[in-house]
């Protein structure tokens, strides 16, 4: 056999060896070390966290170079706990998770730490899931995030309710009833009478709220009509009833927009402005420019004198802020057609402006210089002003003097040097000494901040200061 031959099989033989301890650390639970098939075809709907983590897998694999890989006989100790575990548990043997989980946590960060932890929050929750979860409490950041997440949805396949049972009595945050919403949108969709019935009988308004969010986002998946008119029928609290709305508007425009559209338009006033608000929103994320003439057409309806609901504001607003995230010059070119009564163009400019000023603030300091003198750009500045108090004093006290109403001037300026005078207090008053205010503003200022000495008393005839 030639030279050139030998060395062609020798790579091929090692690459084989790779793949199959690749498929072999990764084989799903029921498949023996022994017996590796291909994978069942993938449901075709998944949830947001499937796919996040099916992408998260794939840039790992596509990415960085498995420790499996390699010289076959030096055998990666992350490849071979793991391997020892997913064997135990095939065949029924107790498996020493809290071992497998030093090993993997011992793994520098990267995509292949982060997939070996979802495999065995996965496998723990199948197997031991309140186990699973104290250890995961112990985790901090990202990873004590996914790997409840991954130890809850087996867990919730299993026993949806003490799973939800469980998040429900975690402390309060963001991270906990985002958990929540999950499991009670994962319950809903096999048993949606059971998980509607928990979610209701919540006593603490934000723990129910949420999960009632989750409940009726999956029944608007579908059946929209149903969810609505329970959203509308049974919640009485404006507040819940209000953010069940908008999983349900958003939910029902994904089916079918101008159907949507016009369950939303023959609502209440008040749940009429949040389900369209959501819709908007929804639109928005995908051609703001579509939301733009969908919000144009609201407008238009607007009676032509009188007082305007702010809730009209709110959705330009929405708008703004979405299209603004991607766009914000195409944004802020639309936000100046809006109409100037009820704030309408002064809300949506604001809200480009901040977008714009996380993007690109030299950009849009420049254009809100453009605008026209007036209460627009006075609300463009000053979400400058707010922006800028902490990190860049100096600036924003410039931003705040060009303001041109006297009164929000002035407060501008007294909060911007409160914020400067804890940083660089000379500065501050060498700032305050040099504005262009009426002196005795700049003395109140500099009594109330400490930045200029007080007046000293004047002194009576007989000397002795306030005698008479």
């Amino acid at each position: 056999m030639s030279p050139k031959a030998t060395i062609l099989l020798i790579a091929i033989g090692s690459f084989s060896i790779g793949v199959a301890a690749d498929r072999l650390l990764f084989t799903p639970k029921g498949k023996t070390a022994k017996e590796i098939a291909p994978e069942a075809p993938a449901p075709a709907r998944k949830s947001s966290l499937d796919r996040n983590r099916s992408a998260e897998s794939a840039n790992a694999s596509a990415g960085e170079t498995s420790p499996d890989q390699g010289n076959p006989e030096e055998e990666h100790p992350v490849s071979q706990t793991l391997r020892n575990l997913i064997e135990n548990l095939d065949e029924g043997r107790p498996a020493d998770f809290a071992s497998a989980a030093r090993t993997i946590l011992a793994m520098p960060l990267g995509p292949r730490r982060r997939e070996a932890l979802h495999r065995l929050a996965s496998r723990w929750g199948r197997s031991d899931p309140r186990a699973a979860l104290r250890w995961s409490e112990g985790l901090t950041g990202r990873d004590q995030f996914s790997t409840m997440e991954d130890i809850l949805r087996h867990w919730s396949e299993e026993d949806p309710a003490a799973a939800a049972d469980y998040v429900a009595q975690l402390p309060g945050s963001e991270h906990s009833l985002h958990l929540l919403r999950d499991l009670s949108h994962r319950w809903a969709e096999t048993d949606r009478t059971a998980a509607l019935e928990w979610s209701m009988a919540l006593d603490d308004p934000a723990l129910r709220m949420r999960a009632l969010r989750g409940v009726a986002s999956s029944w608007a998946e579908h059946d929209p009509a149903e969810a609505a008119a329970f959203t509308t029928d049974s919640l009485e609290s404006p507040n819940e009833r209000h953010h069940v709305l908008e999983a349900v508007a958003r939910r029902w425009a994904e089916r079918d927009l101008q159907g949507a559209l016009q369950w939303a338009r023959d609502l209440e006033p008040g749940d009429q402005h949040r389900a369209t608000q959501s819709v908007l929103r929804l639109v928005a994320e995908h051609n703001p420019s579509e939301a733009a003439a969908l919000y144009q057409d609201i407008a238009n309806d607007l009676p032509a004198t009188g007082q305007i609901s702010r809730e009209y504001r709110h959705m330009a607003q929405e708008v703004a802020r979405v299209w603004s995230s991607s766009s914000p010059a195409d944004a802020a070119q639309w936000a100046m057609t809006l109409p100037e009564r009820g704030s309408i163009q002064r809300g949506a400019v604001g809200d480009v402006t901040e977008q714009w000023m996380r993007i690109d603030s030299m950009a849009a300091g420049e254009w809100i210089h453009s605008l026209p003198a007036g209460r627009t750009r006075d609300g463009a500045s000053e979400r400058v002003v707010h922006m800028t108090a902490h990190t860049d004093p100096g600036s924003a006290f410039a931003w705040a003097q060009s303001i041109s109403e006297d009164h929000r001037r002035f407060g501008l300026m007294h909060h911007t040097l409160t914020q400067w005078s804890n940083v660089d207090r000379p500065a501050a008053q060498q700032a305050l000494s040099t504005a262009d205010i009426p002196q005795e503003v700049r003395q109140r200022f500099g009594e109330e901040l400490g930045l200029t000495p007080a007046p000293a008393p004047v002194p009576s005839n007989d000397g002795q200061p306030g005698a008479e």
